[in-house]
C-alpha cells in the first residue's frame, strides 16, 4: 500500500460506537469518521484483532448497519490479525505486569494491546478510559494510546493579485 503511513490499531469499542452512532463527547465520533474516510482514500490502514469479530455482535445492529461493518473490514486498508502464540504470551505477560501493580487488565483488552504491540502500529485508538490511562508505556512497550483525533480541515485561502 504505497503512501500509507504506519497503521492505527482500533479497539472494538470504536467499531461499536460507529455502528450504533453513539453519542460521545465533542470530536470523538468525528475522529472515527475521519479515519474511516482516510482508509477509503488509502491514506492510512487500520489493524484490529480477530477478537473484534467476536465482540461486534450482529444481533445488536440492524442487518444493513452490520453490513457496513462487514464491508469496512473487506477493504484492503483494514487488517484483521489472528491470535497466535506470540500474541497470547504477550497478552498474558501484560496481565501479569498490571496484576503486580494491582491493576486488572481484562483478557480481551490484553489481547488487543498485544496484537497492536506485535504489529508495529503507530497508535492504539480506543474510547476505553482504563486503556487510555496506559498511554505511552505498556509494561515497557512504548505506544501512544488515544482517542482517534479529528483534525479541523484547513482553509484554502485564495489571495488575489491586485494590479
Amino acid at each position: 500500500m504505497r503512501g500509507i503511513r504506519d497503521p492505527y490499531y482500533w479497539d472494538t469499542c470504536l467499531f461499536i460506537a460507529w455502528l450504533s452512532d453513539e453519542i460521545r463527547p465533542s470530536g470523538d465520533m468525528d475522529g472515527v469518521r475521519e479515519i474511516i474516510e482516510m482508509t477509503k482514500r488509502r491514506d492510512v490502514a487500520v489493524v484490529t484483532s480477530a477478537l473484534t469479530l467476536a465482540e461486534v455482535l450482529p444481533s445488536k445492529f440492524p442487518a444493513g448497519v452490520f453490513n457496513l461493518f462487514d464491508d469496512l473490514l473487506k477493504r484492503t486498508t483494514f487488517r484483521i490479525i489472528s491470535m497466535d502464540r506470540k500474541i497470547a504470551r504477550l497478552a498474558g505477560d501484560l496481565r501479569v505486569h498490571y496484576e503486580k501493580e494491582e491493576r486488572r487488565l481484562k483478557t480481551p483488552d490484553a489481547i488487543h494491546l498485544a496484537t497492536a504491540i506485535l504489529n508495529g502500529v503507530s497508535e492504539f485508538h480506543t474510547f476505553d478510559a482504563q486503556l487510555l490511562s496506559l498511554n505511552g508505556n505498556l509494561a515497557g512497550h512504548r505506544m501512544p494510546i488515544c482517542k482517534p483525533s479529528f483534525r479541523q480541515p484547513s482553509l484554502d485561502l485564495v489571495t488575489e493579485k491586485v494590479g
